[in-house]
């Protein structure tokens, strides 16, 4: 052979010009597959961190090679017949035989203990795929790290998804330690401090920051970029200036190669490497907002270039090239997303086709046909409705298509009249009342498609317990329906009407209209009008005393419920019909009763109706002298409506409070909070199989005891983690806005208490603590005064 190793040194690795943050979970992932296997490939969309991660795991493995970790960077090289060269170039190695030969390498490395770092394969798959498949053959000391956003595909690939950065979960009112605690912000701190010195993540700017990293879906090259454009913009002016023009990003590190300048290269980057119809269907995907499933990218994506059979060959090609996130949940469909920084470039390109209205029509198009599914009031209804939740992101997006469009708020009427059975049971009550009202006052005045929306608004604001708005916009609506002789229109809005008549004690003026209702109903052989006005009047006529008649009506209400296969209707009349089969005395049937429709409101995730049948048990129970249990079900009762932010329905306030009255004469204010306690402790799920089954949830587990450890303090604690970071004392004291003297001072303190010896052993310390779930503060139980 004519090749020697001329370079003394064990390794290429560069240093590191910035601090490591966070990504321990990750890192600790991948020093472990590296132990067990012998190709490791990380795979991941451009700019989430993979070479640096991967360059930070052969750093700390380094000293387990003898023979050392060396850094191959292909990202400059297109053609594959030059990655053995690449190789030997990276490991300072001359050949001076007839040429660059695999069979050379393999020769070369076959009896050293080496970590071999293959940084962006994804342009040059084929070439690295069989120098990694033969050296890890012909070299069994060998171990290859590879990074690309399309795994190598060869026998003995073990593959790791390197994610965006961690982020809270979405939510209003995070915590500003949890926000702190996320890596994402912690690495757009650490960068804005070398740009804008005192710069620091506090109470005060802690919700700006959140949303500039979710918007930048916590990928680092973003985030790294973002902080660079702090010297000039404010976090608001970044965050507006990204919800409009993504690009204001700009570049970054200039040493960087030109792919990794700006996250727009870095996306292009991705983009080049795709075949013609993966870029087209990358495009056409970006018009979906919070994913899609395969039915909706083929109905809305496939024409003659790009076929139906042929997309789904695609997704998975673009899930493979880490372009599309996949998310595989029990029995649904795969879900598809595009992280948003790869959606605002796809429609980008989208815009540059030309093709962006029609997307968006198709778009349409394909919800209003999910809508009308919805609609149908049939069998499929709870899984329609939970697939509609999934495309709650979409739904609003064709709303707002219809604020836009000619001809769009009479589409809008039409889909509002399909979804109220939805919305009423998932909401959000607010927001879809809103939206429906803003689009009513952009029809004709007198229009149907007014009139429609202005019921199913009068829907909303009857959940929201907003009686005076319900009489308003249903009495508008009465009229406008009345005026455009539309019968669907007039049906529900008598129904509508009925609901203020019933809190108000106007049961005669509730029974009028309910019976006009059912008899257009009847007429124009509305089914689904009719099932909802048969449910209504069974709450009419219980509250008039009318037992027998409500149960008579409640019966053909299952029954016409039973044909259609519909569900929503069926467990509010079940609940409905338990009450009136208690007030006659049939106390086992009503129990069944109601216990049957909690399953059946349980099973569509209706959180309001769920609430009610909770109430009508716990009334239930109170009455029947099985007062624990009842004080159970309010606790469970509360907890799902706290869980989604609703208020019991006025009508049933009375009920609750007679019911809760009569469990606390019966057990005693002590234990009927304790009980209480016990429901609201619950899941929804455990609640449901209480109330149902009489099934008590699992005891808490016991508390192992724990080891015993050093405590330190909040702030101890901190300076560990951020040391465990690999923070210096002065980017520590510029973090938590601390002198570096009081900084050092903790750290002498801290290695003190711990009997350490150096800030590597406390790295390792808190690793270790981390691992066990642990936390070195020690927690005090919480003192109540009552």
């Amino acid at each position: 052979m004519g090749a020697r190793a001329l370079a003394p040194k064990a390794s290429n690795l560069p240093s590191d010009l910035t601090s490591f943050v966070g990504r321990r979970p990750e890192l600790r992932e991948v020093k472990r597959l590296l132990t067990t296997t012998r190709l490791l490939t990380l795979t991941g969309s451009g700019g989430c961190g993979k070479t640096r991660l991967a360059i930070r795991a052969a750093a700390e493995m380094s000293r387990g090679f003898p023979d050392g970790a060396w850094l191959v960077s292909l990202g400059s090289i297109h053609d594959a017949m030059l990655v053995t060269q690449a190789v030997f170039d990276a490991l300072g190695v001359q050949d001076r035989s007839a040429g660059w030969s695999l069979s050379t390498l393999a020769e070369h490395l076959a009896g050293q203990r080496l970590l071999l770092v293959l940084d962006n394969c994804e342009h040059l798959l084929d070439g690295c795929a069989t120098l990694a498949s033969t050296l890890i053959k012909s070299c069994p000391e060998l171990r290859v790290l590879a990074t690309s956003r399309q795994a190598l595909g060869v026998a003995g690939e073990v593959r790791l998804v390197v994610p965006p950065m961690s982020l809270p979960d979405a939510g209003h009112d995070i915590p500003v330690e949890q926000v702190l605690s996320c890596d994402a912000v912690w690495l757009l701190g650490e960068r804005a401090v070398a740009v804008v010195p005192g710069f620091a993540v506090s109470a005060c700017n802690a919700a700006a920051v959140l949303d500039l990293c979710r918007r930048l879906d916590g990928i680092p090259l973003a985030l790294e970029l973002a902080a660079v454009r702090l010297a000039s913009l404010s976090l608001d002016q970044l965050n507006h200036g990204l919800a409009n023009e993504p690009s204001i990003l700009g570049s970054a590190n200039r040493g960087a190669e030109a792919r990794q300048q700006t996250l727009e290269a870095t996306i292009g980057w991705s983009y080049g490497l795709l075949s013609e119809q993966e870029r087209l269907l990358w495009a056409r995907l970006s018009v979906f907002a919070g994913g899609f499933e395969d039915d909706a990218a083929v109905a809305v994506c496939s024409d003659p270039l790009l076929t139906a059979e042929r997309i789904v060959r695609l997704l998975g090609a673009l899930v493979e090239k880490s372009i599309l996130k996949r998310r595989l949940a029990g029995d649904d469909p795969p879900r598809y997303w595009l992280l948003e920084t790869l959606r605002q470039y796809g429609l980008q390109r989208l815009r540059e086709l030309g093709e962006e209205a029609d997307m968006q029509k198709r778009r349409f198009d394909w919800m209003r046909a999910l809508a009308e599914s919805v609609g149908a009031w049939d069998g499929r209804q709870v899984a329609l409705f939970h697939r509609m939740y999934r495309e709650r992101d979409n739904l609003w997006a064709a709303l707002d298509f219809c604020s836009r469009q000619p001809g769009g708020v009479a589409a809008g009427g039409k889909l509002a009249q399909h979804l109220m059975a939805y919305w009423a049971c998932r909401g959000p009550f607010a927001d879809v009342r809103r939206v429906l009202t803003s689009l009513a006052e952009m029809a004709q005045e007198d229009s149907v498609a007014r009139g429609r929306l202005l019921w199913v608004a009068a829907v909303m604001a009857s959940s929201q317990n907003d009686y005076e708005a319900c009489a308003a916009l249903s009495a508008e609506s009465l009229h406008i329906g009345t005026e455009a002789r539309d019968v669907e229109v007039v049906a529900w809005s008598l129904i509508l009407g009925s609901v203020p008549c019933l809190r108000d004690g106007d049961l005669a003026g509730a029974n009028e209209r309910l019976e006009s209702a059912l008899s257009l109903a009847r007429v124009m052989h509305l089914e689904h009008v009719e099932l909802d006005v048969l449910n209504t009047l069974c709450t009419a006529l219980i509250a008039a005393g009318e037992v027998d008649r409500a149960i008579q009506l409640g019966e053909e209400c299952v029954a016409l419920s039973e044909k259609r296969g519909e569900s929503w209707v069926r467990g509010y009349v079940l609940n409905f019909l338990a009450r009136a089969n208690w007030l006659r005395g049939e106390r086992q049937r009503a129990e069944a009763l109601a216990r049957e429709a909690a399953r059946r409101k349980h099973a569509l995730d209706d959180r309001n109706g769920l609430t009610m049948v909770l109430e009508n048990l716990a009334w239930m129970a109170a009455e029947g002298g099985r007062h624990e249990r009842a004080a159970i079900l309010h606790g469970c009762a509360e907890r799902v409506c706290e869980s989604s932010s609703l208020t019991l329905i006025e009508l049933y306030r009375s009920q609750h409070e007679r019911s809760v009255t009569v469990a606390v004469q019966g057990l005693g204010q002590k234990a009927f909070d304790a009980a209480f306690a016990r429901g609201r402790a619950m899941t929804i799920g455990e609640g449901v199989a209480f109330a149902t089954e009489d099934k008590q949830p699992p005891p808490p587990a016991r508390a192992v005891k724990a080891e015993p450890r050093p405590v330190l303090t909040r702030r101890q604690e901190e300076i560990a983690r951020l040391i465990a970071g690999d923070l210096t004392n002065r980017q520590i004291a510029a973090r938590l806005c601390l002198s570096e003297r009081t900084v050092e001072t903790h750290v002498t303190n801290v290695l003190n208490k711990l009997g350490l010896n150096s800030r590597i052993q406390l790295s390792r310390w808190m690793a270790e603590l981390t691992d066990r779930g642990l936390t070195a503060v020690e927690e005090r139980a919480p003192r109540y005064r009552r």
